[in-house]
């Protein structure tokens, strides 16, 4: 009798462990499935942000951009920093598509040399399209529009506008397509141009205040903003002759990236970005045709 007592309780004994093992075994296998869903869930997580990035068709990296910094408020440094319109508009572009932005600097008159030797993919600064730049490179739509406009010194009663700088000396960055265009209007030769290698206004605001040109060939807004930040400027700026798009230009046989930048801009100007940028940068909404 108590021989078969204790292979009884044996046999109990055995049972329980054998329960133990095989609930233990279950939730080992449900752990492990409950750790392959989650970590599905996470690769699921990654693919869904990758597709949040907006897709231009464009299969690069990186892309490289030349500016000519010293254009505020579109293209400046401040504490080594690049910042302005322009390049908020690029910033934009590589938070939305994850593509770099690498910046290459020369002086305006260098940039469209450095697309054209394959050290840049892309041109913004301020540049509008003529006809002599349009053989060899292409122009995106609009970013922006500005005016073209005749800078004076404030006690100069002699120059009203445009029409009036027949004998004058008339100071003009190299490269800057108003000097075309008041080429046209004097077709005689009538006006004589300085021509500043460094287009920053600064030097040939300093020149205009000396005398030493009559007047000064400048985009209004930017104008404008150094008449701001610099109350002791003695000049004095006049109504726009003409108004001109700001565009960034590309290689002309480079119609991938041509579509896709016009597709972006697009995209900021629906959105409502360029307004809000024009704002931030200029204070009213440069982005609408005059």
């Amino acid at each position: 009798m108590k021989r078969k007592l204790v292979s009884i309780l044996l046999c109990v004994s055995m049972a329980g462990v054998l329960a133990a093992g095989c609930g233990n075994k279950e939730n080992a296998e449900s752990t492990e499935d409950t750790g392959k869903t989650e970590g599905t869930k996470n690769t699921d997580s990654g693919e869904d942000k990758e597709e949040e990035l907006l897709d231009l068709g464009l299969d690069l990296e990186s892309v490289t951009v030349a500016t000519s910094p010293g254009y505020a408020p579109f293209e400046f440094k401040e504490d080594e920093e690049l910042k302005g319109y322009d390049v908020d508009i690029w910033n934009e572009f590589e938070a939305r598509t994850g593509i770099k932005v690498e910046w290459e600097f020369a002086d305006f008159s260098g940039l469209l040399g450095l697309l054209q030797s394959g050290k840049a993919d892309a041109v913004s600064a301020q540049m509008a399209p003529d006809a002599e730049r349009e053989k060899s490179f292409a122009f995106t739509d609009p970013v922006n529009y500005y005016g073209s406009t005749v800078v004076v010194s404030e006690d100069n009663e002699e120059i009203k506008s445009v029409e009036d700088l027949a004998g004058k000396k008339v100071g003009v960055g190299s490269g800057n397509s108003m000097q075309a265009s008041v080429e046209a209007m004097y077709p005689d030769g009538d006006v004589t141009f300085e021509v500043y290698t460094s287009a920053t206004l600064e030097a040939m605001f300093a020149d205009l205040e000396y005398g030493r040109i009559d007047a000064v060939l400048a985009q209004d807004i930017q104008t404008s903003m150094a008449m701001k930040e610099n109350a002791n400027l003695k000049i004095k700026m006049l109504d726009p002759f003409e108004y001109a798009p700001a565009t960034i230009a590309v290689d002309k046989n480079n119609t991938e990236l041509l579509d896709a930048l016009n597709e972006f801009i697009k995209i900021l100007k629906d959105d409502g970005t360029l307004k809000e940028l024009s704002e931030k940068w200029v204070g009213i909404d440069i982005s609408v045709e005059k």
